[in-house]
């Protein structure tokens, strides 16, 4: 993480290596659950084959059920409100100036700019920059907050969006539970009544997320396969499909939640590993034992019904799942790093987390390539994407190495420093003062 010195905005910055790791981890992570939708249907959160102990993409599900789903972008979400408080505690009054809240600001309005390109640019539908930069918006105003508010707000939205989503689910399984006993009526639909009607409809939708019709995966082949401008069309009309709806207030009432969290976990010295070993140990234990046992349950409970679209629990808890093995991931990784024991990996997790933007931008911009450019989509296996993932982790990974011999800020830093600013940063890295 870059530590701006105020009054100096291009000098050389300092390094917090845990939060680099830390960040690198993460985005090794969300790389294997984004692939999955990069390289397949794009709807399709699950194999699509009968479930099976036997099945390799099934194995394949469970670990990103279990271990990756959520988390990985839970994680992203803490190191993001990190990086936000830095910004914001510019000043010598350790409360920020108005210059700081220009930059923060600018900021904010450039990842907006940037998601939208990971949009039209990139063919990244899925993109996480947009939300992140209206969710920023709402950061301002607890850049002082001690960091008991910064917990209290964070486990209250929490709370809530429990609540809103297990609400939701709720009405969902009663619709599909509805919907079920009019299809297995056998009624002709002229003599539905339009709630029936509304619940088949809701019933059929759901287990066409689950299952794709021949039809469905037909029509995305060609949408995804049919040249640029049919891909463009494909991306940007289902990134509207959540990015103008109201599945945007949750995502910005998540990153928000998660944001404040990581300002809280910075403040007391988590994030940037001044806690003890001890501490780390217990905080994985901890984070691992709640929401391993959550998102075991969850896959379970899906596993055994056949993932059917009355269940609704599963929902209902996924913040308090993803949240614990967030935290669990945090105590792993800082673990591990306070016993020497990353090596080389290390180093490239944190050349990777010096250059996060530039890489995550960089993910989408190689599956474009490779799914659509080569026209390889749709042609492989859950652990086979997984494969290519690993592939893409070690081609930036040395990129990233390569390219900060060179220069003192990745690309998309860069330019996000120019616009943040609004003046030309030096980007090559000053030359080694060597002792007389």
């Amino acid at each position: 993480m870059t530590i701006v010195v105020p009054g100096a905005p291009f000098a050389a910055p300092q390094r917090l290596e845990s939060l680099d790791l830390l960040r690198g981890f993460a985005l090794c992570g969300i790389l294997l659950v984004n692939i999955i939708s990069m390289g397949g249907i794009w709807e399709a959160y699950v194999p699509q084959t009968a479930p099976s102990l036997g099945n390799p993409d099934w194995m394949a599900w469970l670990v990103q059920h279990v271990f990756l789903q959520g988390s990985m972008r839970g994680l992203f979400t803490l190191l993001f409100g990190a990086g936000m408080l830095l910004i914001t505690l510019r000043g010598d009054n350790g409360k920020g100036t108005i210059e700081a809240a220009d930059v923060y600001f600018r900021r904010c309005m450039a990842l907006l700019v940037l998601g939208i390109g990971n949009v039209t640019v990139l063919l990244f539908p899925g993109d996480i920059l947009y939300v992140y930069g209206l969710s920023g918006f709402f950061l301002f105003v607890f850049r002082a907050a001690r960091p008991r508010t910064l917990i209290l707000v964070s486990v209250l939205l929490i709370t809530l969006l429990t609540g809103i989503q297990g609400a939701s689910a709720y009405k969902r399984a009663i619709e599909a539970r509805d919907g079920r006993a009019v299809a297995e009526s056998h009624l002709s639909v002229d003599r539905l009544n339009p709630k029936q009607r509304e619940s088949l409809d809701a019933y059929r939708a759901a287990v066409a997320a689950r299952q794709p019709s021949p039809e469905v995966r037909l029509e995305q082949a060609q949408l995804r396969m049919g040249g640029p401008v049919s891909l463009l069309k494909w991306s940007v009309h289902t990134w509207i499909d959540y990015a103008a709806s109201s599945y945007t207030i949750i995502l910005v009432m998540e990153c928000v939640a998660f944001m404040l969290l990581g300002m809280a976990l910075f403040k007391l010295g988590v994030l940037s590993g001044a806690r003890s070993l001890r501490f780390y140990l217990l905080l994985m234990a901890a984070g691992y034992a709640v929401g391993l046992t959550i998102n075991g349950a969850q896959a379970a409970s899906l596993w055994r019904h056949d993932f059917s679209p009355e269940l609704w629990l599963t929902r209902a808890s996924y913040e308090a799942g993803r949240l614990g093995v967030t935290l669990g991931h945090v105590g792993l990784i800082l673990t591990l790093w306070k016993l020497n024991v990353f090596g080389f990996i290390g180093t490239g997790l944190k050349a990777m987390g010096r250059m996060a933007l530039s890489n995550y931008l960089a993910q989408s911009a190689i599956t474009s390539l490779l799914f659509y450019g080569l026209h390889l989509w749709g042609r492989f296996d859950w652990w086979t994407l997984w494969g290519i993932a690993v592939v893409i982790w070690v081609v930036l990974a040395i990129g990233s190495l390569l390219w900060l011999r060179a220069f003192a800020f990745g690309p998309m830093e860069w330019a996000l420093r120019l616009s943040a600013y609004g003046a030309v940063p030096p980007i090559r890295r000053p030359p080694a003062v060597t002792a007389p």
